[in-house]
């Protein structure tokens, strides 16, 4: 009865640690397929204009999929889909820029063309991306890395982020967000962190999150 019982356990923890639901779970989190995005609406442009301005405290309240997917798209998706054009011009269109994104949950990628967010690191890593005490606690950062192999030169990849960044900028003015673009960082531990490879350049960070009250 005893050597019965044994079998029993062993055949309870053998199950529980191969149970097939845990690499479903695992799976679920590898990718985050964004709402599509809202298009219609928002603050009129001279409205938002207005509004814009950096913001250095955030609550820690997280941003939904429908307002990552519409402020992803804002920043460096496509608007022009059967000719690959985006919402930020880049020089000679060489599009070199990737945004990766922090959130408590992970390290994910936005990978513009299939509008989803892909999973690099299952870590909470927002605090490397600032020397700011703001960037660990708030909801979001952008992390802007350009590929220096398809750049035009590294000057033009600073001004490609810029258009990008002001996108996210009037996004936020006009959804009610609080953000400010970072170049206060230490770049070589962000670019090991992330496992980045040499003909990758870190330009800048953006945080984003609902303004604290």
């Amino acid at each position: 009865m005893t050597k019965l019982l044994s079998l029993l356990v062993i055949g309870v923890l053998m199950f529980s640690f191969f149970a097939p639901k845990k690499a479903i779970a695992q799976e679920a989190v590898k990718t985050i397929v964004l709402p599509a995005v809202q298009k219609e609406g928002g603050m009129p442009l001279m409205e938002a204009l207005d509004q814009r301005h950096s913001s250095r405290s955030f609550a820690k309240t997280e941003l939904s999929d429908q307002t990552l997917s519409n402020l992803l798209w804002a920043a460096w998706g496509y608007n022009r889909d059967e000719l690959k054009k985006r919402t930020a011009p880049s020089s000679m269109n060489k599009q070199e820029i990737s945004i990766y994104l922090t959130l408590e949950k992970g390290l994910y990628l936005y990978n513009a063309e299939k509008h989803i967010l892909e999973l690099i690191k299952s870590e909470d890593l927002r605090a490397i991306t600032g020397k700011q005490p703001f960037v660990g606690s708030a909801p979001l950062n952008l992390i802007f890395v350009a590929n220096t192999k398809k750049q035009s030169s590294a000057t033009s990849s600073y001004a490609n982020v810029g258009f990008i960044s002001q996108n996210v900028y009037l996004f936020c003015a006009s959804e009610g967000l609080g953000t400010v673009v970072r170049g206060w960082f230490n770049a070589d531990k962000v670019h090991k962190t992330m496992g980045l490879t040499e003909h990758q350049s870190l330009i800048l960070c953006q945080t984003i999150g609902y303004p604290k009250k």
